[in-house]
């Protein structure tokens, strides 16, 4: 089934998410989890999917068709049928823009929404590593790192600093490496940078 969606893909080969039904299919914290984990491999199944976020297969393939019909996952056409069959992401990445600011009500619901669900996968995701860091190999438990800073920058200046960021992670995705080392795995990083608030 093809994608309903226009695919819209930025310089860097990321799939530009710009319409509010389309930002709506990631406000799901199991839909968001399965494309993050499509995006650290070449490809998965179903049944890896729903694996790896605890739901049964036939509704993990409900997303995954639910994640093709907005473009954001395809299945790997040469795959046999099934469950067996694998899918990947649709594009290198995947980049929302700027719009918390949009002047839509509607578009903001459905960024918060979203980012309420990033939330909940990167929970999940902390607390799985957290869980198992003891069986880890010591050169995993000392790469990892857990860093909070507090800042004082302007608009001008985070802008900036989140593009220097991006810029030194950007050539160590799964889609930029050509060869890898042989200890290489998947590694899921949080960079996240906004306007401290006080409490009310």
């Amino acid at each position: 089934m093809k994608n309903s969606v226009q695919n819209t893909v930025d310089g860097l080969g990321r799939r530009v998410v710009d319409d509010v039904s389309t930002m709506r299919a990631l406000a799901h914290p199991d839909r968001l989890a399965i494309l993050l984990f499509l995006l650290s491999a070449r490809s998965r199944t179903a049944t890896e999917c729903a694996a790896e976020i605890g739901v049964s297969p036939s509704a993990c393939s409900y997303h995954l068709r639910e994640l093709e019909r907005f473009g954001y996952a395809e299945r790997v056409e040469s795959a046999s049928d099934g469950r067996t069959r694998p899918w990947r992401a649709s594009a290198a990445g995947f980049s929302v823009g700027n719009d918390w600011s949009d002047p839509s009500p509607t578009a903001r619901a459905a960024r918060h929404a979203m980012g309420r669900a990033d939330l909940i996968v990167n929970q999940r995701l902390i607390d799985r590593y957290l869980n198992a860091v003891d069986g880890l190999d010591a050169r995993w438990q000392n790469a990892a790192d857990f860093h909070t800073f507090e800042l004082v920058v302007s608009p001008n200046e985070l802008a900036e600093l989140n593009e220097q960021v991006a810029r030194l992670l950007r050539p160590y995705r799964l889609s930029m490496r050509e060869d890898p080392s042989d200890d290489a795995a998947a590694v899921h990083v949080v960079y996240q940078a906004f306007r401290r608030l006080d409490a009310p």
